[in-house]
Parts: structure tokens; sequence; C-alpha cells
């Protein structure tokens, strides 16, 4: 038998009604489930209340939730980079910072950023405003708001916009590269990206 609701001093508490020492109520208990296991047999079932083993209740992040995600590459005597949008992702860009190191081997290297598609088709295209010489360091930063500048600043350092809204799906790819390709074995490139990434 399903027992009925009672008064404020049993076991049901009304809504706006403030807290009085000795109200009564019914605890809710939550289940420990440290290997996520199934608490309900069917969809639309009632369950209970997943816990870790600390009792702090388990919440599960929704699928296309975003999440800040830096992506990365590392990888010396390099400087034709992909980065490659994940299987059943989507990405945001958000800024890209580029080191590149030139050896002695003469020539302007021109970086170039592509947004290109599964085909490798280019949809979109960033080309800081100078060239980078032979045995220099310089520092690029690409990101939304910033000035298309024409000449380094403080020796080894420039600025190149981002439009603000990049939205990749999973295949896609942004490559980074000297399109001059100078040395491209030999130079080296760092590439450090910032993006909102997404499960799909």
């Amino acid at each position: 038998m399903v027992g009925r609701a009672t008064h404020q001093g049993g076991s049901v508490q009304y809504e706006d009604t403030p807290h009085v020492s000795g109200h009564a109520g019914v605890m809710a208990l939550g289940v420990r489930n440290d290997s996520d296991a199934i608490l309900s047999n069917t969809d639309l079932d009632y369950t209970p209340i997943a816990t870790d083993d600390r009792a702090a209740v388990k919440v599960n992040i929704r699928r296309d939730a975003w999440t800040l995600t830096l992506i990365a590459d590392e990888t010396p005597n390099d400087s034709d980079k992909t980065l490659t949008v994940p299987a059943n992702t989507e990405y945001e860009v958000l800024w890209i910072y580029i080191e590149l190191a030139t050896t002695a081997t003469v020539g302007a290297r021109q970086i170039e950023i592509d947004f290109r598609d599964t085909a490798d088709d280019v949809i979109g295209q960033i080309r800081p405003n100078a060239t980078q010489a032979a045995s220099l360091t310089y520092y690029y930063m690409v990101a939304p708001a910033l000035a298309n500048q024409s000449a380094v600043y403080d020796t080894d350092h420039l600025q190149t916009p981002l439009p603000p809204t990049i939205f990749l799906p999973a295949g896609y790819d942004i490559r980074i590269f000297d399109n001059n390709a100078v040395d491209a074995a030999a130079d080296d490139m760092v590439i450090q990206m910032m993006v909102a990434a997404r499960a799909t």
C-alpha cells in the first residue's frame, strides 16, 4: 500500500517552507558504482543515483558539450605539419601558435595555414603577412581580432588575424607549412593549437 503524504511535521515538506530543526524526511540513497554499471533495465525505468567511492554523485557530461583541448606537434626537423580532427569529433579552432626556427639554408619561408576537407581540398587559407629568412626564429600568433602585421615586432614576433568561427568536422585537417619548402626536412616548426572539441 502506498502511504499518503503527511503534513509538515511528517516526512513531506512543502515548497518554500523554511527548515525547522526536527523536520522528518526520507533519505535519498545513492549506489556506489565504481565501474559505471547500468543500474536500470529499460529506458524510462526508475534508477538510483550513482556515486563514486567517496559518495560524490557521478555526472555524465553530455556528448555534445564543448571541451577546451590543446593540440600540439613539436616534432623537430619538419616544417610541414598536418593536424587532423579525430573521428566522431568536431573542432572549433580558437587560436594557433607557431614557432619556426630556420636553418642556414638561404630562402624566404612563407608560413601558410590551410583548412582542408577529407579529400584534402583547401576550403580556407591564412598566410602571415611577412616571410622569414634563414637562421632566424620567429613566433607567430594567429587568433581572432589580432592585427595583420606586415613586419615582426620585438625582433621576432608576428601577429595574424584568424576568422572567429572556424568549425571543422571529423576527418578535416589543418596543414601548417612553409609553402616555399626551403628546407622542409630540417627547419624546426612547433605548433600549439587551442580548439574547442566535442563528440558528434
